[in-house]
């Protein structure tokens, strides 16, 4: 697919290689199996709040080294290679010149066969957060995040904020047990690897360190853990103390939608649309905010679905005028659908995205990656679907997600403030 080639390691490893001159002596890796988050239980996820299992990355060092240690011993080297663990999947990922290739190679290798579990080094991130996290839960951003949650997820109990309670929760322990269970083997792994190399020349050195990973059995699989954005409309209005008087507005719409490549790139197009709608109707008409962020897209797992959200900052006596704009722009779009103008700017912006974004070896990575994930072609499809776009598929795109009617909206605004509107 795409030109590479594909080896198969004698541990089962499946290794998908594509060698480009894109860009000159950069080599990008990504070793990856299904499972993530949602292998992990409920009652251990404190330990990998976001805050907490990144901090405990950053200040690891790898197998017998210290963090310290490993840092003297890179110094030098332009190379990367790091666990991760996302919610339907996981595993490492990489990127290194071409001289140091076989030091990100053993770097990768570590992290899966001989991870370091410090105590010390675990306590330094908690120590950080402990630092850190009254000042942080005062500001008005951590109640945003943790009243978007709410509104979203309700009571998920997998869906969680940092916080003191979730610190007390988590522990070294949990996160060992938890990421030796997930990266135990080979089973069911696949390597891409994209970038500056020969085939020749690379293969010695992927059948070193990643054909003498663990050969394993059974495959790991995905789980759906019902981490679902609850149905129908819900409205959270509050008001928060803080410094400079601001409104924050939240609107998330989702909808049941199976996913094609023409309704992915008519959202697409939806999204660029209300961006320019919204810089015109609530910046520069209205003069009430910087600008809105519209971020519209489709996704496959764990659901088939599709999300609509718009967020934007304001001045206070401003925020009640802007919402009603922001909901006519919107609903207008679902009604009447794109201008001429509106629908040929869009177009022509996504088309001329695709041929800057294939000359990136990250953009042939994903690619790769979202090909053995899903199994279908995406670099023509998607060409196609955008050359197919019409008006009307926009419009009814944005159709179908408003008429699903579930709207989550989120409105912040200030209490207590110590300086004037």
């Amino acid at each position: 697919m795409y030109g590479s080639t594909v080896w198969y390691l004698k541990n089962g490893l499946k290794v998908v290689l594509l060698p480009t001159d894109y860009q000159k002596d950069q080599i990008l890796f990504n070793l990856r199996k299904d499972g993530g988050e949602s292998l992990i239980s409920t009652a251990d996820l404190n330990s990998f709040e976001g805050n907490i299992y990144g901090l405990f990355e950053q200040n690891s060092g790898i197998s017998k080294f210290p963090s310290t240690t490993l840092q003297k011993m890179l110094a030098g080297k332009n190379i990367s290679a790091s666990s991760y663990i996302n919610s339907l999947n996981h595993g490492i990922s990489g990127s290194s010149v071409v001289k140091d290739l076989e030091t990100a190679f053993q770097l990768a290798y570590l992290e899966y066969v001989d991870p370091r579990f410090d105590q010390s080094e675990y306590d330094k991130g908690i120590k950080t957060l402990e630092a850190i996290l009254p000042n942080y839960m005062a500001q008005p951003n951590y109640r945003l995040s943790k009243e978007l949650n709410s509104v979203l997820y309700g009571d998920n109990p997998r869906v969680i904020t940092i916080s003191p309670e979730v610190m007390e929760k988590a522990n070294l322990a949990t996160i060992e047990k938890n990421y030796r269970a997930l990266f135990n083997d080979a089973a069911g792994a696949v390597l891409v690897i994209v970038g500056d190399f020969t085939l020749p020349a690379i293969q010695p050195l992927v059948e070193k360190y990643f054909g003498s990973l663990p050969k394993g059995k059974k495959a790991l699989k995905w789980v759906d853990t019902n981490e679902d954005i609850l149905p129908g409309n819900r409205t959270n209005d509050f008001a928060v103390d803080m410094q400079t008087p601001m409104t924050t507005v939240v609107d998330v719409f989702s909808a049941p939608i199976k996913w094609s490549q023409d309704k992915n790139a008519a959202l697409s197009a939806a999204q660029y649309i209300l961006n320019m709608r919204y810089v015109t109707s609530l910046r520069e008409d209205e003069g009430g905010t910087y600008g809105a962020s519209v971020a519209a897209q489709m996704s496959r797992q764990p659901k088939e679905e599709a999300l609509i959200q718009i967020y934007y900052n304001c001045r206070p006596s401003s925020a009640d005028k802007l919402r009603e704009i922001a909901m006519k722009d919107l609903n207008n779009l679902a009604t009447e659908g794109p201008t001429a103008e509106e629908f040929d700017m869009a177009q022509k912006n996504l088309l001329k995205n695709i041929p800057e974004s294939k000359i990136n070896n990250s953009y042939w990575l994903r690619t790769l990656m979202s090909y053995e994930t899903y199994g279908v072609e995406s670099v023509d499809a998607y060409e196609n679907a955008v050359n197919s776009l019409t008006a009307e598929s926009v419009k009814a795109i944005v159709a179908e997600v408003l008429a699903a009617d579930n709207h989550a909206e989120l409105v912040m605004r200030p209490g207590n403030t110590a300086e004037a509107e």
